[in-house]
């Protein structure tokens, strides 16, 4: 009985590049997660700088990287005492029927989706 032969470096190579850009995928992803997280939070801040009643409040948004790196969270501060705490008042109106006049943060999120969507599939793309 003959055998067939099969030479397979080929394709045990191309496994061990994509396992390698797998890596730098995963390497490279916190930088685009804290550049986005950056976007959205100068575009929340310059929204809430925007407005008369709310301006106060544009110098406590911030984000924090949670996850490694994979995941942000992004708005404004809301420590006691803090102008952050109007945030709320300034994005979803109050009892009284005043605030809810910034734009609601989520408009933000969408903004940045296609420019983060991009710069992850730049990464990908380089990482090959």
């Amino acid at each position: 009985m003959s055998g067939v032969e099969f030479d397979a470096s080929e394709v045990r190579q191309f496994a061990a590049d994509l396992t390698r850009a797998g890596m730098k995928v995963a390497q490279g992803t916190p930088a685009v997660v804290s550049k986005g997280a950056l976007n959205i939070k100068k575009q929340l801040a310059q929204e809430l700088a925007g407005t008369r009643h709310f301006k106060g409040a544009a110098h406590t948004v911030s984000y924090d990287l949670l996850d490694g790196g994979f995941a942000a969270e992004i708005g404004p501060s809301s420590e006691s005492g803090s102008p952050g705490n109007l945030a709320n008042l300034a994005y979803f109106g109050g009892s009284n029927g005043g605030g809810g006049t910034v734009a609601d943060p989520r408009e933000a999120l969408t903004a940045e989706g296609e420019r983060f969507i991009k710069a992850l599939a730049d990464l990908a793309e380089r990482s090959i």
